[in-house]
């Protein structure tokens, strides 16, 4: 195997050991999202407590010199002031410090250099640090998530619903899927969406999209639901123990026509908040019904948007939204 791919292999390595890291240590209390494609960031975490996306990168290292970890990051690759920058030691070892620093400061404090014609900005940090710059920004691995949420973990999880935590459940869980697909594709056809995952998926939102321009984000729910003779309807359920009515936060309803093997050309697009106004309570949840081709006029009118144009769509929802 070459440097190259060793350098990549230990970089993701490092990466999960992270996520695992926060995952175990805020017991759930932040959620991780990982990119669906790769354009800068490593992650962004979803922070419960205020409901504040943060966005990651990760940087490593796997050797020491004279007892200093050297962090050299290219200057292109920091797209974000506002984004977290996790430098660290990819290899176990005692009293294991992390560097966590906005971009913003890092770049302040870094020193600014040119290296194979690429800017570059580099950090070097040891783990028994002194007057060291960096000393108010290197954490002990273990403490990692309580820096990230302002607070220990204990105290985190009594500032939401616990039943946030707890994993949906996919009763169609090809179509849920197949749906969930669609829109991810539609939305990569712009450039200035950057999608995410969470790992694992425990949460309302399903997709997280970032407006790579303004850095934005809404977070979407998908449901896809087939549509149902003699009715003309399709019927989706949205659970109460999940449902977000922030304002970044949306429900994207996709209806599919078994005839046509396909989705219809109507979509719903609806703010989280504007779910209980509109759906019908169940108790435990809200059903939506949507019949696409529907002339009456029905209360979900507002909220039928065109599937093709799902990604301005979006795009217009990050510009109301951080």
């Amino acid at each position: 195997m070459s440097d190259r791919h060793n350098t990549q292999a230990s970089g993701q390595a490092l990466e999960f050991e992270i996520w695992s890291e926060l995952i175990k240590q805020s017991q759930g209390a932040l959620h991780v999202f990982l990119p669906l494609l790769d354009r800068g960031l490593d992650a962004v975490l979803h922070r419960f407590t205020d409901g504040r996306y943060i966005p990651i990168q990760v940087k490593g290292r796997s050797q020491v010199h004279h007892d200093m970890v050297q962090i050299v990051v290219k200057a292109e690759s920091l797209i974000d002031d506002d984004a977290l920058l996790i430098g660290a030691f990819s290899l176990d070892t005692e009293g294991q410090l992390d560097l966590v620093v906005d971009e913003r400061t890092f770049k302040q404090l870094a020193t600014h250099n040119v290296s194979d014609g690429h800017e570059v900005y580099e950090a070097s940090f040891s783990m028994h640090p002194g007057r060291s710059r960096w000393h108010p920004y290197l954490i002990p691995r273990t403490q990692l998530a309580e820096r990230i949420l302002g607070m220990g973990a204990s105290e985190a999880l009594q500032r939401f619903d616990a039943d946030l935590l707890k994993p949906s459940e996919r009763h169609h869980a090809w179509l849920g899927f197949l749906g969930e697909s669609e829109v991810v594709r539609r939305l990569a056809e712009s450039s200035r969406l950057d999608l995410f995952r969470p790992f694992p998926d425990l949460e309302m939102v399903e997709v997280l999209v970032r407006d790579n321009v303004t850095r934005n984000f809404a977070g979407l729910q998908v449901k896809a639901a087939t549509v149902a003779n003699p009715t003309g309807e399709a019927q989706f359920r949205v659970r109460k123990s999940t449902l977000r009515s922030a304002a970044n936060t949306w429900l994207v309803c996709l209806a599919w026509r078994q005839e046509a093997t396909a989705f219809d050309s109507e979509c719903l697009l609806i703010p989280a908040s504007d779910i209980p106004k509109i759906g019908t309570d169940t108790g435990p949840g809200f059903e939506i019904f949507f019949n696409p081709k529907n002339p009456k006029r029905t209360r979900e009118d507002p909220y039928r948007r065109r599937l093709a144009e799902l990604d301005s769509l979006i795009l217009e929802a990050c510009a109301t939204s951080r």
